[in-house]
């Protein structure tokens, strides 16, 4: 059984995900539409027992917005569904993905169903040049680092299990509430998807996260992380690591 693709959007958003199905359609490609959370007007009460406001604030050191908790759960709502659905794995699609040409020979040649996390599209991605695979003609790279956006990923159901349970309950942005080089997920180098660049197209979240971001506070260090072995090994994979070519 392949993996299902799945457009994450939000009802009455009809305008915003026409371009992406309209892409698959023209590439021969079968897709589900997946509702989310619309947090636009506020987090609507009845998520309020799946959030933990005080933990996202102590993660993030600054509020985090009810559009950005309503993200989160929206992703959350897709690892659930492979989960609870017994599914292997699943492609992901934001609904103002941009999907590159290969995008399907890459779906085709199978370099989709890893075991883990993969991430088609993403922002400040690095990681340590020799912890790479080729597959095709992409290489994939393990992030060392935390990555941005999840305009577009693959995950297996181990994944899905994994991110269910970071995000239970919600205290993080949807990308990512994980360590992704502990989850040993992948970059794919270059890019099969693409998203709109900042300040163009419509964002759900910009707009309170840049003001929540104004709130945010210094972080106070913790002496303890001294005493571990992690947080060296930590600085390390950060310092070595090299931004991954997309």
């Amino acid at each position: 059984m392949d993996w299902p693709i799945f457009v994450l959007t939000l009802k009455g958003d009809e305008k915003r995900r026409q371009p992406l199905l309209d892409q698959l359609s023209e590439m021969g490609l079968q897709w589900q539409l997946v509702f989310g959370v619309d947090g636009r007007a506020g987090l609507p009460p009845e998520y309020e027992a799946m959030v933990d406001r005080d933990a996202a604030q102590g993660r993030m050191r600054r509020p985090m917005t009810d559009p950005e908790f309503a993200c989160a759960l929206s992703h959350r709502h897709i690892y659930s569904l492979i989960v609870d659905g017994g599914l292997p794995g699943a492609v992901v699609l934001e609904d103002d993905a941009i999907l590159q040409p290969d995008f399907p020979d890459f779906l085709r040649a199978g370099h989709h169903l890893a075991e883990t996390l993969v991430l088609l599209d993403y922002d400040s991605g690095r990681a340590l040049p020799w912890q790479r695979k080729k597959a095709g003609r992409w290489l994939m790279y393990r992030p060392a680092r935390r990555a941005s956006l999840n305009t577009a990923y693959t995950l297996s159901r181990n994944a899905a299990r994994d991110l269910l349970r970071a995000a239970t309950p919600v205290s993080f942005v949807a990308d990512w509430p994980v360590d992704l080089h502990h989850l040993r997920a992948w970059l794919v180098s270059p890019r099969v998807v693409h998203h709109a660049l900042s300040g163009q197209g419509h964002s759900h979240l910009e707009q309170e996260r840049a003001a929540a971001e104004l709130l945010t506070q210094r972080e106070k260090k913790n002496p303890a992380r001294l005493l571990k072995a992690n947080y060296y090994r930590g600085i390390v994979r950060r310092r070595l690591a090299r931004r991954v070519e997309s």
